[in-house]
């Protein structure tokens, strides 16, 4: 079973987001329950923002953060995985990510975690990867709770892809205030996911984080950042499946199918033109660029390589711990994807720059077919 994380954000915020986006009547009962949930929890929110915020607000980060990004379905959850083994790293849970302000006081953690266990399946629908209350997650879900500002409404209301892309990840037409409010609720975020898991540098994955650049390095001038790449005909074949396969227990209005190919082709390229034009102001030394094939091949290699670019020290300390998860692993089965060739001409004019930037062509082992 899974619901929209709107059971764990603000009345103000879902109240928000009903006044403008039309919620189709057959997902009704589907919006019942999330108000229920979002109704029961409020005592729980009220009480923590209350007796713990205010504290976590004063306290500065330990460490600078660590930002991996890179388009979705680009091997960003396999890398912050692998990261995340090392003993320093903090991160979202994926419990924190649905409800970040039912975190820290006991009654309602005990509560809505063994809730959100039943919520949860055992692994992803989109990509059968594993999943877990207590597991690393991205923490976009979460940035949405106070301040209506998240890229992932588009789940819920996805008619609406390229509004939110505008909106909530280049922040075209937001307020100086609803920004500002943006930036302590992120940081709010990164102080609870380190006191949360006892660990001192927070380790962010968050895809709309890599049109993000210029903004994080405002907040965080000493970050470090992690791109991650992907051939993008085999990224657009996952993105579409994934869509198809998580979209429908998310949504509360129903896609237009040929819209949301579109929105797919679109927003690809939003984010990483976006990336490739802000890349630049990141200061030598704070980024590093890895590929997804290499990561696959040689996970280790390419975690060294990480830490040693980055200076982020305590490589050999987590090495075994990498290992460990590495086997682990092994026994993951992909999806199998079929594209056809004039879908396939698509995506070569479309995102031609990010394979040309990156050295990619299309697969060779590409399973290609004439229209359906």
């Amino acid at each position: 079973m899974l619901l929209p994380p709107a059971v764990g954000y603000s009345l103000r915020v879902v109240a928000y987001l009903l006044a403008r986006y039309r919620v189709d009547a057959r997902y009704i009962p589907r919006l019942l329950v999330i108000l229920l949930i979002n109704l029961v929890n409020l005592p729980f929110r009220v009480y923590e923002r209350l007796v713990y915020n205010p504290g976590l607000h004063a306290e500065p980060l330990a460490e600078d953060p660590v930002f991996i990004i890179g388009h979705w379905r680009s091997g960003t959850t396999h890398l912050h995985n692998l990261l995340c083994q090392d003993p320093r790293m903090a991160y979202t849970t994926t419990y924190q990510s649905v409800f970040p302000d039912t975190l820290l006081a006991r009654a309602g953690r005990w509560l809505f975690e063994g809730f959100a266990r039943l919520l949860i399946p055992g692994t992803r629908k989109g990509d059968n990867v594993v999943l877990g209350t207590a597991l690393p997650q991205e923490e976009e879900f979460a940035l949405g709770d106070k301040t209506p500002l998240c890229f992932y409404y588009f789940w819920m209301f996805p008619r609406h892809i390229r509004a939110f892309y505008e909106a909530c990840v280049r922040f075209r037409g937001v307020t100086e205030k609803k920004r500002r409010s943006w930036e302590q609720d992120y940081l709010l975020l990164m102080k609870k996911a380190v006191r949360n898991t006892g660990r001192n540098r927070f380790l962010s994955k968050n895809p709309p984080n890599t049109a993000r650049l210029r903004l994080l390095l405002q907040l965080f001038p000493r970050a470090r950042f992690i791109h991650i790449h992907r051939n993008p005909v085999e990224v657009y074949l996952s993105t579409r499946n994934f869509y198809k396969k998580m979209m429908p227990h998310l949504q509360l209005q129903k896609p237009d199918a040929v819209a949301l190919e579109e929105d797919i082709v679109e927003v690809y390229r939003r984010l990483m033109g976006d990336y490739l034009e802000q890349r630049v102001a990141i200061p030598a030394g704070q980024l590093v660029e890895v590929s997804y094939e290499a990561l696959e091949k040689e996970p280790l290699e390419v975690a060294g390589r990480i830490y040693r670019e980055l200076g982020l020290g305590g490589f050999e300390e987590a090495a075994p711990a990498f290992r460990s998860y590495v086997e682990r692993m092994k026994s993951y089965e992909k999806n199998r994807h079929r594209l056809t060739r004039r879908e396939l001409e698509r995506i070569e004019e479309a995102w031609g720059f990010a394979m040309d930037e990156w050295g990619y062509v299309p697969p060779e082992n590409l399973d290609l077919s004439d229209e359906n």
